[in-house]
């Protein structure tokens, strides 16, 4: 054999064993495409039975999915310019807001990184190309609460204890008394707005002023107002209603009921959103059709609630989770 063509032999055959010892490209292993990748700043500690806590619940179940996920807690207004920041350069897809009072920050460095999706917590839709808004149609469940309110107050006077008055808190409100007049046509309402998101001794205070003027049945917007609501039910009676998130441990004898907010349904389309290019000027608003806004019980108080109770605010969640019953949004 010619010393050409013995060598053209040899590297077909070289090629062949080669190929063989891996296996060929058919079993070649493949790099799985990414999941994507999403991170949120949070106003308190991410393990508060509250706000926080619903979105990191929501980031781990998209963990257990493959997604990479990272939070950062405790950060001020005055901060989270900072730490949006961080995310963006290390590439996050989605970086999540989760607070009202992150809005000129969200906007500020959404306008410096045109190439990275924020989210803010505004539920007023102000949004931008690269900034959504997400609602907080608790009012929706708040109405069935109301209904359980209203079967379950002495007094029939409701108590509504808000951070601040904006518009999804006070229609938080307004369903509140809707969902009580609906069983207690008499049945009245005072709101209070602490002017503090985390301030739970002056929550208390004002919860206290009310139970004065005969509150027994408190519903609230915001953490700092849900402790203090609890504390000063633990000490004049009555009841009080977590806050997006389950808080029976805060008051195990006075938490009746929790609104819980399930942001996992919410951050995955935004996600998805992001990857597919449709994430610009969108106004998310996730609500009980969704899954989203749920009523859950304090198991050890629920014998205390007389089955007709129980059978109407199943009613109402039902009907407006069908469109039957439409709760009206009263925002101011």
């Amino acid at each position: 054999m010619k010393p050409q063509k013995y060598l053209l032999f040899l590297l077909i055959v070289l090629s062949m064993v080669l190929l063989g010892a891996c296996g060929g490209d058919a079993s070649a292993p493949v790099e799985e495409a990414s999941a994507g990748s999403v991170a949120v700043v949070m106003t308190g500690p991410w393990d508060d039975n509250s706000w926080n806590e619903a979105a990191y619940n929501a980031l781990q179940a998209l963990e257990a999915e493959g997604v990479k996920t990272a939070f950062s807690e405790n950060i001020s207004d005055t901060d989270v310019a900072r730490v949006m920041r961080e995310y963006v350069d290390q590439g996050f897809e989605v970086v999540v807001a989760h607070s009202f009072i992150y809005q000129d920050a969200t906007f500020q460095v959404a306008s410096e990184a045109a190439d990275t999706n924020f989210a803010w917590a505004g539920g007023i839709n102000n949004t931008s190309a690269n900034v959504a808004d997400y609602d907080q149609p608790f009012y929706e469940a708040a109405y069935p609460i109301g209904v359980l309110a209203g079967h379950m107050s002495e007094s029939g006077v409701l108590g509504a204890l808000y951070g601040f008055d904006i518009p999804v808190c006070h229609a938080m409100g307004e369903a509140f008394l809707a969902g009580a007049q609906s069983v207690n046509p008499d049945a009245t309402l005072i709101l209070t707005s602490v002017g503090d998101w985390a301030d739970i001794a002056k929550a208390k205070e004002a919860a206290l002023a009310q139970a004065d003027a005969g509150v027994d049945f408190w519903i609230e917007c915001g953490e700092g107002p849900a402790l203090g609501a609890i504390e000063a039910a633990k000490e004049v009676g009555g009841y009080a209603t977590g806050y997006v998130g389950d808080m029976t441990e805060n008051g195990p004898d006075v938490v009746l009921a929790n609104l819980v907010w399930n942001l996992e349904p919410l951050f995955a389309q935004m996600l998805a959103d992001a990857q597919g290019d449709s994430f610009a000027d969108t106004f998310y608003r996730y609500g009980i059709a969704e899954g989203a806004m749920q009523v859950g019980y304090n198991e050890a108080l629920k014998d205390s609630i007389p089955a007709e109770a129980i059978e109407a605010v199943e009613t109402a969640m039902q009907d407006i989770a069908s469109g039957a019953l439409e709760v009206p949004f009263i925002p101011e």
